[in-house]
């Protein structure tokens, strides 16, 4: 198992396709790409979820293990995460606890991360998910060891910062 020989550019290309997928069919909303940063072999800073105030943020992650090895990260402020989740669930205030926004959050990731590797998959990189994860807190640096390429998308819906990262990392064999 290696690296894909996928350039950067296509990487771009079906990561915002997949995520632009969820955004239409979970949210009924569009997302717009704004850019991609490169921080292979370096430490990635905090995402910039735009605003001065930085209140908490959710963090989706799922992993890939396969012929290609990865995970894929989605950053998003809570109230987005929060406005996700009363579109997704249809509750509304007291019944939308941070349990089913942290869900919510989760999911939107699983079904990011299931178009990202089904887009591999018809390119031959077969893989297969991990359990979605969920982080939240005020500030997080999230440091993944192993890493050999790590791209980082910016992107807005609704005017809304959205930050996916793509870590991909070397495999065994």
């Amino acid at each position: 198992m290696s690296l894909p020989d996928i350039s950067d550019q296509e990487l771009n290309k079906l990561t915002t396709n997949a995520l632009s997928s969820v955004f239409e069919t979970m949210l009924g909303s569009e997302v717009q790409f704004r850019g991609a940063s490169d921080y292979s072999g370096a430490k990635a800073p905090f995402p910039n979820l735009g605003g001065e105030e930085m209140n908490m943020i959710f963090v989706g992650s799922v992993g890939f293990v396969g012929t290609v090895n990865g995970i894929i990260y989605l950053y998003m402020k809570s109230h987005f995460a929060e406005g996700a989740a009363r579109k997704i669930t249809g509750l509304e205030g007291e019944e939308l606890d941070f349990e089913i926004v942290s869900d919510v959050c989760g999911e939107m990731t699983n079904v990011f991360a299931g178009g990202f590797k089904n887009a591999l998959a018809d390119l031959d990189y077969n893989s297969v998910l991990t359990i979605p994860t969920v982080l939240s807190g005020d500030e997080l640096y999230i440091s993944t060891l192993g890493v050999v390429k790590h791209l980082r998308h910016n992107y807005v819906s609704n005017g809304d910062e959205i930050v996916a990262d793509l870590v991909l990392a070397e495999g065994e064999g």
